[in-house]
């Protein structure tokens, strides 16, 4: 059987006893993209519909991100925890990546940037402030993109570790 199939037969074996508190430890760990939407798709359900509390130890930081509260633990203690928007909010910044502009354009811009595949990228520090140097800047913005800061960007910050345990 596939990972993917091992994992449906594993949720499906827990279903079955219809518990109040599912605890998962790495459930989507090397499984594809699709099968991996499917059981957080049906674990969301379970959620929404029965009221199930799922407990989770992930390395994956995008699949915490839509949990409602998450702790992030380094080295047995908690280092953070909180919201995904009061993580990221607290920890990391939102980037205005900027394409299709010249050197001498982002630098009439009077901030600091870095050069990035295709464009150039600015650290923000809030939506607002994306949208007032947009404003005030539109013959610059043709196309630019706003990104978030990701729970992976969080994790990092917070442990002062690149994911995998690396310094």
């Amino acid at each position: 059987m596939s990972g993917g199939n091992q994992q449906k037969v594993v949720l499906s074996k827990w279903m079955l006893t219809e518990p109040d508190v599912l605890i998962l430890d790495e459930p989507t760990t090397g499984l594809d993209p699709q099968t991996r939407k499917m059981i957080w798709s049906i674990i969301e359900t379970l959620r929404e519909e029965e009221g199930l509390t799922v407990l989770l130890t992930t390395h994956y930081m995008e699949e915490a991100a839509s949990a409602d509260y998450i702790v992030i633990i380094d080295h047995g203690c908690i280092a953070a925890e909180g919201t995904p928007y009061e993580l990221k909010s607290e920890y990391v910044k939102d980037y205005l990546s900027i394409y299709g502009v010249t050197r001498e354009e982002v630098e009439s811009l009077g901030m600091v940037y870095e050069e990035i595949r295709d464009g150039y990228r600015i650290a923000i520090e809030t939506p607002l402030a994306a949208t007032r140097l947009i404003v005030n800047h539109a013959s610059v913005f043709r196309d630019y993109e706003i990104v978030k800061g990701g729970m992976d960007d969080v994790f990092i910050t917070v442990t002062g570790k690149k994911l995998g345990g690396e310094q």
